[in-house]
């Protein structure tokens, strides 16, 4: 059952953390490790990255650290979105898809778990998105905080997002953000706005699966 909230018992007003002083301050920024390095741009930060899933929030590399409740639910999802697609040809989802959300920056973008997109704002020749997914889903992991998950969920709407999901595996309910309501979902997750005909039960995404016994 979907439980309507008001934005500001979600989540309180979110600013970014002010930049710590480390003991290695006193070091050129090219000796710097790449996670104490704070004027990184996009091209430095793939280059230092190996492959791993990060952001690079004001220069700073954030590497994305999925845990195994997480990187389930997302690949539940990508299973079942993909198969609405295939039926449904309208859009695509695309898992850890970076957003170039201030075109002139070179020292931003963000990465949701899960970006919808539909075929009227997918553009084959960007490498990048610089608009909010049609639909972004974030999925909550242990080391994360709900104030800097809902805080992307507001810039993506601010940038374009039509619908924010908001997975909570460990209590196993969703939050769905759009510019006019919060409210949290446990039964059926829908979204006819984006996706007509889309449904699928809150708890099939955050269960595990059946295991014979060794």
């Amino acid at each position: 059952m979907a439980t309507v909230m008001e934005p500001e018992v979600l989540v309180a007003d979110y600013s970014p953390p002010a930049k710590k002083n480390y003991p290695t301050d006193l070091l050129p920024e090219r000796d710097l490790r790449p996670k104490e390095r704070t004027n990184l741009t996009i091209e430095e930060a793939e280059a230092l990255a190996n492959g791993e899933p990060f952001e690079l929030i004001d220069g700073r590399m954030v590497y994305k650290m999925a845990d195994r409740k997480h990187s389930r639910s997302q690949r539940t999802l990508i299973v079942k979105l993909s198969d609405y697609f295939e039926q449904n040809p309208i859009g695509e989802a695309f898992p850890e898809f970076s957003l170039r959300l201030w075109p002139e920056s070179k020292h931003n973008f963000r990465v949701p778990d899960i970006a919808v997109f539909l075929n009227e704002n997918l553009h084959e020749e960007e490498r990048y998105a610089t608009r909010g997914p049609d639909l972004a889903i974030e999925i909550v992991s242990d080391d994360d905080t709900a104030s800097a998950v809902f805080a992307k969920a507001r810039l993506y709407l601010e940038k374009g997002s039509r619908v924010v999901w908001v997975f909570f595996p460990t209590e196993k309910r969703v939050t769905i953000i759009t510019p006019a309501e919060w409210r949290w979902e446990s039964d059926t997750l829908t979204c006819p706005e984006i996706l007509p005909g889309f449904s699928i039960e809150v708890e099939k995404i955050f269960s595990s699966p059946a295991r014979k016994a060794s």
